[in-house]
């Protein structure tokens, strides 16, 4: 069994029985026991009249009333279970029988310890001030001098050990590893914030080109139905006519809808790529092992933001000009529909959703493009 007798130094085991505590109680002075443990050592000693601690043998006048601690029944269910340490896994140093999971390594005892066997340096003021980090020693100690990585070297960029400094890396610039990684996290915060900001104004383009879209979709249809209307009271001069506008206004409709919804989906999937940058940047933000940090700072380092051609939503997306022009046709026969073909066909194909990108923005949009692809 995990926690047994085998394993008398865990503190989770009862010291009567030896194994892992089962109804955890605990007396006055501080020590714990099962419940039917203890139970039954007072039962021996209730006939003295006094009843004492097995562990201390401080004495108690009363038979003490014991109660489940609540505290300690969750901890002990936690790590009652601990997962053995497997191939590649880093075992505990203290377990003597069959090793757990390391959960903790510290750079002081230069030790790795299961979820039992940590808990002495998150409860004794002893352990306060050693340093815990994710477990694997090999990749947080020097392999030439066994100490602890905790400088680092700004010209070789990497995490080196005090030894280091007057060894290999003499006379290069150091500074502390936690320092360096607090400087980091500030760039990378900076960073976080410009991808949070592009994320915001790009989902404000998106917002406006769906507006834009519906706009121009419901101008489109309304401009077919007018210019339907009006096309009737001219009859048969007019018919010809009323068909050619009404395929023209429906074909750059759609055309533009096409557009508008190709940007929109370019924008979600920036969204998208940004959002995985922020992802990867979260876990070095938040972590305090600094080797860790470093091992991946290189790669976050260089993530960097997609863009696409800029483009806005034109001032121009309704179909109200065609209509005007349409209705200036009523009054004029064929003669003037000859005229007015070719202004129809103007005021349809100024009716656009995107804003025309500028040459500059464009070459621009293009440079940053192609550096993307390399990355």
């Amino acid at each position: 069994m995990e926690g047994s007798s085998s394993d008398a130094q865990n503190p989770l085991n009862c010291p009567i029985c030896l194994d892992i505590l089962k109804d955890p109680v605990t007396t006055s002075c501080g020590h714990s026991f099962c419940m039917n443990c203890i139970k039954k050592v007072w039962d021996r000693e209730i006939q003295s009249g006094v009843c004492s601690c097995p562990n201390c043998r401080q004495t108690f006048n009363q038979r003490p009333t014991l109660r489940k601690s609540t505290v300690l029944a969750e901890i002990v269910k936690g790590v009652k279970y601990a997962p053995i340490a497997g191939p590649g896994d880093e075992g505990c140093d203290v377990c003597r029988v069959q090793k757990r999971k390391a959960i903790k390594s510290c750079l002081v005892c230069l030790a790795s310890y299961c979820q039992i066997h940590v808990q002495p340096h998150y409860a004794s003021e002893t352990f306060k001030k050693h340093k815990l980090v994710e477990p694997g020693l090999q990749q947080q100690i020097c392999s030439q001098h066994h100490k602890a990585l905790e400088i680092y070297c700004q010209d070789d960029r990497k995490c080196i050990c005090v030894l280091c400094t007057g060894d290999k890396h003499r006379g290069h610039r150091t500074i502390s590893a936690a320092a360096e990684m607090v400087e980091k996290q500030k760039e990378l915060k900076i960073r976080r914030r410009n991808i949070k900001r592009n994320m915001t104004n790009r989902k404000k383009k998106v917002e406006e080109f769906g507006k834009a879209v519906n706009q121009h979709k419901r101008s489109a249809l309304e401009a077919v139905k007018e210019t339907d209307n009006i096309f009737t009271e001219m009859i048969n001069i007019i018919q010809e006519r009323q068909a050619v506008v009404r395929a023209m206004v429906t074909t750059h409709m759609k055309q533009q809808v096409t557009q508008a919804e190709n940007h929109i989906q370019m924008l979600n999937t920036e969204i998208h790529h940004l959002q995985e940058e922020d992802d990867q940047l979260e876990p070095l933000l938040q972590t305090e092992d600094y080797n860790y940090f470093f091992q991946n700072y290189s790669f976050s380092s260089g993530l960097s933001l997609r863009t696409s051609p800029s483009k806005d939503v034109n001032n121009v997306v309704t179909f109200e000009n065609v209509t005007k022009s349409v209705s200036e046709l009523k009054t004029q026969l064929e003669k003037v529909c000859v005229k007015h073909k070719d202004r129809i066909s103007k005021t349809v194909a100024d009716v656009q959703i995107c804003k025309a990108t500028s040459p500059f923005i464009c070459k621009y949009s293009e440079i940053h493009e192609n550096h993307y692809s390399t990355l």
